[in-house]
């Protein structure tokens, strides 16, 4: 800006704090693709988190597949399951992602890795925000803490990576 320019204020361009989209650059991937793909579903370190997740896309590894047009309207509610968390090593078991009307796409070999950590971290997130409403809301006995909701009916692993 003008006044940073009239101070002699040098800027650097920070492309590190926000993850999004897994088919482009240069975003923060490389902070999340720093960590094991071991790790990207259950143990990520806290420090190194993106600040933003923009949840904008869709996103699947293996049969996890995770869309906000896609998600039933009533999901945040008493009745309504909470999602099916994908496996801890889903970033090392896939190497691509089926979308709810069955199409796969195979993945490069960093995507893996991404798809995971969006993946998993949105279910994380929607499953808290739902158990809290169900927790401050619904009658204990008859809220569904299952997590049962998925967007295939089967959800059996077709191939894995070798």
């Amino acid at each position: 800006n003008i006044a940073a320019a009239h101070l002699g204020l040098r800027h650097t361009i920070g492309q590190s704090f926000m993850v999004s989209d897994v088919f482009t650059g240069p975003e923060g991937w490389e902070l999340v693709r720093s960590v094991e793909p071991e790790l990207q579903c259950e143990g990520y370190p806290f420090e190194k988190l993106p600040h933003v997740i923009h949840y904008c896309q869709r996103y699947m590894i293996g049969k996890w597949f995770i869309n906000k047009y896609k998600l039933r309207k009533d999901f945040i509610s008493c009745e309504a399951p909470l999602l099916m968390q994908p496996p801890a090593d889903a970033a090392v078991r896939y190497n691509y992602g089926i979308a709810a009307d069955g199409k796969r796409k195979e993945y490069t070999k960093k995507q893996p890795s991404q798809m995971a950590f969006m993946t998993c971290h949105l279910i994380r997130a929607l499953n808290q925000a739902a158990v809290y409403y169900k927790d401050h809301h619904c009658d204990p006995k008859t809220a569904n803490y299952d997590r049962t909701y998925t967007f295939h009916k089967d959800m059996s692993d077709e191939t894995t990576v070798n």
